[in-house]
């Protein structure tokens, strides 16, 4: 056997990178929506949960996780800096009288509704852009 045949092939170079590529465009846009965020007083993984919550409805923790992209550790911590500015509540799963949900207020809601403009035009720019 040549030592060839033993090395795994190369890593693409940084700038070739399809991860690194993905982590630069997730960056760039961040980068734009970080102002309208800040004005909003939300991060980006709040705003993340509020939107997944308007989407889908109550949701669990773990499934919150999911939909945003987010730690479940990260998730509950997120939440209760949330359900102290009252943008999000834990109430009791119908579904399950053991288990909590998590629901979007009414200033939750009204809060991205403000924002909604601001994002889509920031996110229509972007794709414009980089298609």
């Amino acid at each position: 056997m040549t030592n060839a045949a033993q090395e795994p092939r190369p890593l693409a170079p940084t700038t070739q990178s399809l991860p690194i590529a993905l982590i630069r465009a997730r960056e760039a846009l961040l980068r734009e929506l970080r102002p309208m965020l800040a004005e909003a007083g939300v991060s980006e993984p709040q705003w993340r949960i509020l939107r997944v919550l308007l989407e889908g409805g109550p949701c669990s923790v773990q499934g919150l996780a999911e939909a945003a992209c987010l730690q479940p550790a990260s998730v509950s911590r997120i939440l209760q800096s949330m359900v102290e500015r009252a943008l999000v509540q834990r109430v009791q799963d119908p579904e399950n009288r053991r288990r909590q949900v998590i629901t979007v207020t009414d200033t939750g809601r009204a809060l991205v509704m403000r924002f909604t403009p601001a994002s889509h035009a920031i996110t229509d720019g972007f794709a414009e852009r980089f298609g």
